[in-house]
């Protein structure tokens, strides 16, 4: 035993901290960089891989507390599943089944999925350790069950309003005025409004 937890306990749980740890900063990274090929894809890949390693400790150290600490093999299970769906959607894109399924969509399914993740993690994290830190176990527990999806939900609008404009503002559609010959043309409007409307493109 090491400080009072059987080996089976103590291993698994110093490797799920590391892998949290990595996941918050490979969580942070993928959304800073550039959303191209490039950076932003490998730091997702390694957010993802990260988080599984989250989720098998998870449900090892579960199981051996159940009745603890049920409610995180239920966050990690959650989580998880939001990773992957948000990787793959991305990843699979360009699948029939995927394309049938999502179309152009892909991109929210993608924001919703990692950014989801990502709240479940630190909704895991502080529920689980609040009562350690300083200061924060002076608030109620609900406190963090909520904040970290208080604090999420605004990234997750502004990235949807920012990458796929059809979706969070349909109004900034160019209108398109028909010339006499048949063949459409932008007026003035149109031309402004596409200028103004453009936004970054997930590749």
């Amino acid at each position: 035993m090491i400080d009072g937890f059987p080996l089976s306990f103590f291993l698994p749980l110093v490797v799920h901290g590391l892998a949290g740890l990595t996941t918050g900063v490979t969580g942070i990274m993928a959304f800073r960089a550039p959303k191209r090929l490039g950076r932003h894809h490998r730091w997702g890949t390694g957010y993802v891989w990260a988080y599984t390693v989250v989720f098998l400790t998870a449900t090892m150290l579960s199981v051996q507390r159940w009745e603890a600490d049920a409610y995180l093999f239920f966050l990690a299970v959650i989580g998880y599943g939001l990773a992957l769906c948000g990787y793959g959607a991305r990843r699979f894109r360009q699948e029939p089944r995927v394309r049938y399924m999502l179309g152009k969509q892909w991109v929210v399914v993608h924001i919703v999925g990692m950014i989801g993740s990502y709240i479940v993690l630190w909704t895991a994290f502080f529920v689980d350790n609040a009562h350690r830190i300083p200061g924060l176990n002076q608030l109620p527990s609900l406190t963090f069950w909520v904040l970290p999806t208080v604090i999420g939900i605004p990234f997750t609008v502004l990235s949807i309003s920012h990458f796929v404009p059809n979706i969070a503002a349909p109004s900034r559609r160019p209108r398109m005025e028909r010339k006499p010959g048949g063949r459409r043309a932008s007026g003035p409007r149109g031309i402004v409004l596409l200028l103004a409307g453009k936004r970054r493109k997930y590749r």
